[in-house]
């Protein structure tokens, strides 16, 4: 306990009564933090998790706060009883309590606008977006203007003169900030997975509620507020100053240029804070993976930091003589550290890809080693940022009655400087500069205006030789430091090296930690080489990068990369790409509306294109897919410019949510599960939204893998899928690849109906289905229920798989492929129709199909009474195969003739 709090409880009978209100300070931030999280996670079901909707939501979150701040000062400098600050402050708790229970209620009564709005307003995305605007802000407003109230008003209620002004303001912010973290883990880790969406409701509101009560019982009584002497803490002092008299001040009231230049640090600062924020919740992704768990690990590291520093600078504020010079030098550490902890952070994949293979046996200790390691980069800038809350309320607040007012508008002040840096970095910096020219100019932005604010003080003060030493010399060093930092290498940076590990375990094992840190770069550097980034996007949705390379044998290839995980390629996943399209298409009767979400190559949509579809709708949440998209036209059927596309840049959850639109065939081919946000279209309510917007022969395939997954996640996902379409199927792609079919009415896998398309299907330049039924061949079963069994679903409420999937980053699990190989089960149909394809003409057909996976089955073709004719097809597909396909296991060949004589094809393109 502090000690100042400890002496307060020995001599102060109102000092029990104070520590019990900050002890529900510190819980109301606790369940601030866990009502943003998931009111992003219940309003992103209406109005969408695309980037500009996540933005609407948070700016509005952080602009109730300041409002509520602002409004606060205005009023509750009039109440002149402890008692009734308290039974108000309780009053507003429970009110916050209260609209957290209904919130959910009202996000579903306001659905039916946003379908209205929806659809007639979407293809004009600036009036979409300020509906967006205008809707959130009526479901939020109200409960985060009463968020903003708290703060002012207790302090108000706290501060009982201005000699302690920054220790009891510091406190009372930085332990509601340290629950504000607290809330953060506590919902990243534990609560949502633990008790689902609407138990976590129930918590938080509970904690505002019962906050609530304890105040208003505590408010009972008269208390007036006493006002101290500067400088007297002991509570024996009488009040000093009648109505309207102002108290001795900290600077004198004729120097209003310090006080506005403080308002204009503190307003810099928190656009700094929330863009550091950002740049770095980015970058980390890239670093520790763009999980849910990720992501609450840098939030709460920042948080605790910026805690910190209001606690530590809030007992030296009420003890330094230069607070002005106190806060320009905190903002000047705080840019500095910013640079070099980035500088750090974008060469450190390294040693982050060592520390997580070297503890990803076990998930709890890993994250606590992570969570350690992310505290002290960050502790150096994070104390120094949170430093400006008690320093700037000790210059800016002036006179004790008016403290509510100050304190309630140098926050308005910061809080819509935040709401502004987290715009401008996500919409503006990132997208025209990139992180690290962004992060240049956050920091100059930080650490300029205040040193030259002080500089101009100087000079204001006579001592013009100290002025032009003191600019010139911050000038000089500041700009070195921009120049010199960050600096990355954006070949590595690309590349999402936290689940890579088999290629580089040795090294992990043999590089000591001081090498990690400093030589890390150096370690990847070598398996970069020969890989050319040739699009390079950080833009509002996402990093995105396009890789091209050139395999052993001369062919060029194209690899696709979100956020460092491989997305897409134009030869790796050309089998899944295309499949995805043709499973579908080939038999679905007269399709006419397509649906893909998820453009990343436009491969996939390409493949749909060969088919007399009349509209295809590619939903796609990141701007900069689309113009990578581009690099992939040779293979993508040039989808882009096809007039039947139609390019609708929205979270494809909530298309389907909102739209009026029918579809003949949906695809769904988002990321892995394990990303953040990604795990939201695996849900058993994502899957019925999507039933019902399917026509009534339609049809719908979702991807789905098993590398890194166990059975318990996989299984999770396939029986979340079996709960909507109990008679759909699953289908291998390539080795770790799967297709789950869903049928809006009956199962419809109609051979005559493929027969008729396959036409279509002749037209790829990607793969080659000469024959719908070897299409049949890639089923694994068709009774999803029995084959993925019972257990827990994935839902919105429940979300299990997102918590889940993380867990297996860089692992394997063998027992789903020995239950794919041994527990599938067929219909009776369905075999008679592979027996039917088992001729050596249908065995060439699969064959030349699956040449776009990795090891093609040459091996299962049996060539007995094969004619000269078929030999000679077969010698072609392999001889084209070997001419483009790297080959590292000639083992895939039946015999060893076949095995020199792709071994010699291959010797002689390398030769050429």
């Amino acid at each position: 306990m502090p000690k100042d709090i400890t002496r307060d409880l020995k001599t102060n009978h109102l000092s029990a009564f104070s520590f019990a209100v900050l002890l529900c300070f510190f819980f109301s931030g606790l369940a601030g933090l866990i009502y943003q999280i998931l009111w992003l996670r219940m309003i992103d079901k209406v109005v969408g998790s695309a980037p500009f909707a996540v933005a609407t939501i948070l700016s509005i979150f952080m602009g109730g706060l300041a409002l509520g701040s602002w409004f606060a000062g205005r009023y509750i400098d009039r109440i002149s009883s402890r008692s009734s600050l308290i039974s108000l402050y309780g009053k507003v708790e429970a009110a916050i309590g209260i609209y957290g229970l209904l919130l959910p209620f009202l996000i579903i009564l306001i659905k039916p606008l946003y379908v209205l709005a929806y659809n007639s307003l979407f293809t004009h995305f600036l009036l979409y977006r300020l509906f967006t605007f205008f809707g959130c802000s009526l479901l939020l407003i109200v409960p985060t203007t009463l968020m903003g109230v708290t703060l002012p008003l207790l302090c108000r209620f706290y501060v009982e003169d201005l000699g302690h002004i920054g220790a009891r303001t510091g406190r009372l912010y930085g332990l509601n900030t340290i629950g504000g973290a607290a809330g953060a883990l506590l919902c990243g880790f534990f609560l949502i997975a633990g008790l689902g969406i609407w138990g976590s409701v129930f918590t938080a509101a509970g904690i505002n509620i019962l906050i609530g009560a304890i105040c208003m019982g505590l408010g009972r009584g008269e208390r007036p507020l006493v006002y101290r002497p500067v400088g007297k803490g002991k509570g024996k002092s009488k009040p000093k100053e009648k109505k309207g008299q102002r108290l001795p001040e900290i600077i004198s009231p004729d120097d209003r240029v310090i006080t506005t230049l403080a308002l204009w640090i503190f307003g810099i600062s928190g656009f700094c804070s929330m863009a550091y924020e950002v740049y770095w919740a980015r970058l980390l992704g890239l670093i520790l993976g763009p999980t849910t768990f990720s992501f609450s690990l840098v939030v709460s590291t920042f948080i605790i930091g910026l805690a910190i520093g209001n606690l530590i600078f809030g007992w030296l504020a009420d003890r330094a003589k230069g607070t002005f010079r106190l806060l320009v030098i905190t903002q000047a550490c705080a840019a500095c550290l910013a640079l070099i902890v980035s500088q750090f952070l974008g060469n450190s994949q390294f040693f982050f890809s060592k520390l997580i293979y070297t503890f990803q046996a076990d998930f709890g200790e890993k994250i606590l080693v992570q969570s350690v390691v992310l505290f002290f980069i960050l502790v150096g800038p994070t104390i120094f940022l949170g430093a400006t809350f008690p320093l700037v309320n000790r210059i800016y607040a002036r006179s004790l009655p008016e403290i509510g007012r100050s304190i309630g508008t140098a926050y308005a002040v910061n809080t819509s400087g935040a709401i502004l840096g987290s715009f401008a970095a996500g919409f503006i910096l990132i997208p025209l500069l990139g992180k690290e020219n962004g992060l240049r100019l956050t920091a100059g932005l930080q650490l300029f205006f205040p040193l030259l604010a002080m500089t101009w003080l100087i000079l204001k003060s006579g001592e013009r030789r100290r002025a032009v030493v003191t600019g010139l010399v911050t000038l000089s060093l500041g700009l070195l430091l921009l120049i010199l930092f960050p600096s990355w290498n954006h070949n590595i940076l690309s590349r999402g090296w936290y689940h890579r590990f088999d290629p580089f375990a040795r090294y992990f094992s043999t590089t000591s930690w001081f090498d990690a840190v400093w030589k890390g770069p150096s370690k990847f550097a070598g398996h970069v080489t020969g890989n050319e980034v040739v699009f390079y996007g950080d833009g509002i949705g996402g990093f995105t990068t396009v890789e091209k390379w050139y395999n052993p044998l001369g062919r060029v290839n194209y690899t696709m990369m979100n956020n460092g995980k491989e997305d897409a390629s134009s030869h790796g996943d050309r089998l899944t790409q295309t499949l995805l399209a043709h499973v579908p298409l080939l038999f679905s009767p007269g399709p006419e509306k397509v649906m893909v979400l998820g453009l990343a190559s436009g491969m996939t949509a390409g493949e749909v294109l060969l088919y007399p579809v009349r509209q295809l709708d590619v939903l796609e949440i990141n701007d900069q897919v689309i113009k990578a998209a581009e690099i992939f036209s040779t293979w993508n059927n040039n989808c882009l410019t096809d007039p039947r596309t139609r390019i609708i840049m929205q979270d494809g959850r909530n298309h389907l949510e909102l739209t009026d639109k029918r579809y003949d065939v949906i695809v769904s081919e988002p990321s892995n599960p394990w990303m953040a946000g990604m795990a939201n279209l695996f849900t058993l309510d994502y899957f019925r939204t999507v039933k019902g917007r399917l026509t009534g022969n339609g049809i719908f395939v979702q991807w789905i893998h098993s590398y890194e997954m166990d059975w318990p996640a996989f299984s999770m996902a396939g029986r979340t899928f079996a709960e909507v379409f109990p008679d759909g199927l699953l289908m291998k792609m390539l080795s770790s690849d799967y297709l789950l079919v869903g049928f809006a009415g009956k199962k419809n896998l109609d051979l005559e109906t493929a027969e008729r398309n396959i036409d279509s299907a002749l037209q790829s330049r990607n793969i080659t289905i000469r024959d719908p039924r070897v299409i049949f061949n890639l089923i694994i079963t068709e009774d999803l229920k029995g084959f993925f069994g019972t257990g827990p679903l994935h839902t919105d409420n429940w979300p299990h798989l997102e918590f889940a999937a993380p867990k297996n980053l860089g692992r394997s699990d063998d027992s789903i492929e020995k239950r794919i190989r041994n527990e599938g089960r067929l219909s009776e149909e369905t075999k008679k129709i592979i027996e039917s394809s088992k001729g050596i003409d249908l065995s060439l057909d699969t064959l030349e199909l699956l040449t776009a996976d990795f090891s093609p089955p040459f091996r299962d073709v049996d060539l007995n009474g094969a004619t000269p004719a078929q030999f000679s097809r077969y010698q072609g597909i392999l001889k084209d195969y070997c001419s483009n396909e790297n080959v590292d296991n000639y083992s895939i060949f039946p015999d060893y003739d076949l095995q020199i004589q792709c071994a010699q094809i291959q010797l002689g393109k390398i030769q050429d």
